[in-house]
């Protein structure tokens, strides 16, 4: 009965950080037969072989951007040191028997060489209190990376899903996946820009009566006063970072000041009950002071003639 290789099987990490070192392995069953070489190529270029019938089995070949740390290196694995973007692509190890039958076997898989953001990510809003008739927009920033980073929204721990979502690209013409994408629903609308080379942006649009936000106002006030707005920035299963902030919610009403104290047609409303101009409103009211004052002096004045 022929004994030979079989159970080829290549570990190659999915992600690695530039810089870091990466561990690439084979495993294999040669039975009864002997090893005679175990090949790595990069892109189907060799860089590394080793023969163990050699005096010498290891053996560099020279590939752009490749450096073998020999010492972590022998029949079974081989550790690239300090790797950079360009190592992204496909790596093969190609296993073979000795005579007679030199039979050979090869397995391929893909590494990703990932660039991480040089700072954290941040988040900006545009109203720190929300009431249940405001729009309201939240956007998530993190610095370059390669590949671009991925932004998702959370509301107090629950995902504000995309599934359900319209999915448009702003981009012409554009190849998936595409550096921008929005999907909107008639009450939501999430911006993502993923330009490589560039920040990633994320923006939230949340618009009124948005069943995102209707179950928060509806426990008001006496289990729900806040939420908690997240936004999560994550490359692939090796970075993982947040920024939060918390966001007031409001059930007061608008405030409204009567226009016959103005002297104009119809009612104001005021954001947040904060009236855009206090001082006109204070001039009208001490106008009016002032008329009476007016009036009751020339009625005494009046009143003592007589």
């Amino acid at each position: 009965t022929a004994h030979g290789l079989k159970d080829l099987k290549i570990f190659v990490p999915e992600a690695v950080i530039m810089g870091n070192a990466a561990t690439l392995s084979c495993q294999y069953d040669l039975e009864q037969a002997a090893l005679y070489s175990v090949r790595w190529y990069f892109n189907q270029e060799e860089f590394y072989r080793y023969v163990p019938r050699e005096a010498k089995p290891t053996l560099v070949f020279l590939v752009s951007g490749i450096n073998v740390d020999l010492a972590n290196s022998d029949a079974t694995s081989v550790t690239l040191k300090g790797v950079t973007r360009e190592l992204t692509g496909s790596y093969q190890c190609e296993v073979s028997e000795d005579a007679p039958l030199f039979h050979t076997d090869i397995r391929s898989a893909h590494m990703q060489v990932i660039e991480l953001p040089k700072d954290d990510p941040a988040m900006q809003v545009d109203k720190k209190v929300i009431g249940v008739n405001d729009n309201f927009k939240a956007v998530c920033t993190v610095g370059p990376s390669y590949p671009p980073a991925n932004i998702t929204w959370y509301i107090n721990g629950r995902k504000v899903s995309k599934s359900a979502a319209l999915a448009v690209s702003l981009v012409p013409r554009c190849s998936l996946p595409c550096p921008r994408q929005v999907y909107k629903t008639p009450l939501q609308r999430i911006t993502q820009d993923a330009f490589e080379g560039s920040t990633t942006y994320s923006s939230l649009e949340i618009y009124p009566h948005s069943q995102v936000l209707q179950g928060f106002f509806q426990a008001m006030p006496k289990y729900q006063t806040s939420i908690l707005l997240l936004c999560e920035v994550s490359i692939l299963h090796v970075f993982h970072k947040n920024v939060q902030q918390r966001i007031g919610l409001s059930n007061a009403p608008p405030t409204t000041i009567s226009p016959n104290l103005l002297g104009l047609e119809g009612s104001k409303r005021y954001a947040n009950g904060d009236p855009d101009n206090s001082a006109l409103t204070g001039a009208a009211q001490c106008s009016c002071s002032a008329v009476g004052v007016l009036v009751l002096a020339v009625a005494t004045l009046a009143a003592a003639q007589l």
